[in-house]
């Protein structure tokens, strides 16, 4: 009985401990630099992980230094943080993509089963663009894809690309034939619409929006199931016809590893929920042709559980080649 009894306070003396610990370390957290890696090295998503991590910085009074990792469709960088210790000072800024890559690859990287949603920085729909007075709406467009099946095209920035699937989706859900022809970049997906190579490019807002605001290209729908505020006058799929469309398009996250103290995450959330009520940090994202939503991580992770649903269902059970086809 003596013994049961001393191992028992010995467990309770150690497990207080460790929980005491844990307190300890997430009160004075941070007490050191903080890293951030990305897979980006410029633009719009290296844009927004800097403006947060800038602002961390600030209100921390520590130093958040930002590194990029490219490669492998941000799977370099994911894995380069899953390599860390799990304490908060190496978190992972990354993009919609690594859902997709979940879905189509088993041994990419997990975004529910190895990191922690902190919060989803900022988003951008999917726009579907066209060169000015091609057809001047995206009704049009569905009924010339209609009229003439397999030889109406679409841009996207590569296969297995969120815009690669959306077009598959808008195929699946509208009953037409338009035909995948991947680009390497967002600049040369836009430039082989103004050369009429092809006829639509599925693209964010922020690289199509000063093409849009320029006139020189129309942008026909957005993938968001609401009107962007930054772009209010073109109309969603859904209006246009498409049914069945979830709420899709580029975003932007930020996850901590798998055990990671979630007093810690709970920190670092709260944070950047007052970086997202600054009002000049949303004009500066407003800028760009993006949006700040809600930036809790149990939002972060409905939007990633829905999306693997999406995508699931897409490429499993309406059997999509995510080839060039």
């Amino acid at each position: 009985m003596n013994y049961l009894m001393n191992r028992i306070l010995k467990f309770s003396l150690v497990t207080g401990l460790a929980i005491a610990h844990a307190v300890v370390s997430a009160q004075g957290y941070p007490d050191k630099a903080i890293k951030v890696t990305m897979p980006w090295l410029d633009g719009f998503p290296a844009n927004s992980t800097r403006l947060f991590s800038e602002k961390l910085a600030q209100l921390y009074k520590r130093p958040v230094v930002v590194d990029v990792k490219s490669g492998a469709g941000g799977e370099v960088a994911a894995r380069q943080v899953l390599q860390a210790h799990p304490d908060g000072y190496s978190l992972l800024s990354t993009g919609s993509s690594i859902t997709i890559r979940s879905v189509t690859d088993a041994s990419s990287v997990d975004p529910e089963r190895e990191f922690v949603p902190i919060a989803q920085l900022v988003t951008t729909p999917y726009v579907i663009v066209a060169k000015r007075g091609k057809f001047g709406s995206f009704k049009n467009f569905l009924a010339a894809a209609k009229a003439n099946p397999g030889k109406i095209n679409f841009a996207s920035a590569g296969v297995g690309t969120g815009m690669h699937y959306l077009g598959e989706l808008i195929n699946a859900n509208s009953g037409v034939r338009i035909v995948h022809v991947p680009y390497a970049s967002g600049s040369r997906q836009l430039q082989a619409v103004l050369s009429d190579d092809v006829h639509v490019a599925i693209i964010s807002l922020v690289t199509a929006l000063p093409y849009i605001k320029s006139d020189t290209m129309e942008a026909l729908a957005v993938s968001s199931p609401k009107r962007s505020k930054v772009a209010p006058h073109v109309p969603t799929l859904l209006e246009s016809g498409v049914e069945g469309v979830p709420d899709i398009g580029a975003w932007i996250a930020m996850f901590a590893p798998r055990g990671t103290d979630p007093a810690v995450v709970q920190n670092l959330s709260e944070k950047i929920m007052a970086i997202a009520s600054d009002p000049a940090v949303a004009e500066t994202v407003a800028s760009w042709g993006a949006e700040i939503p809600d930036v809790s991580p149990a939002h972060l992770s409905e939007v990633i559980q829905a999306e693997r649903k999406t995508w699931t269902q897409l490429i499993k059970e309406k059997h999509l080649v995510t080839g060039n086809k």
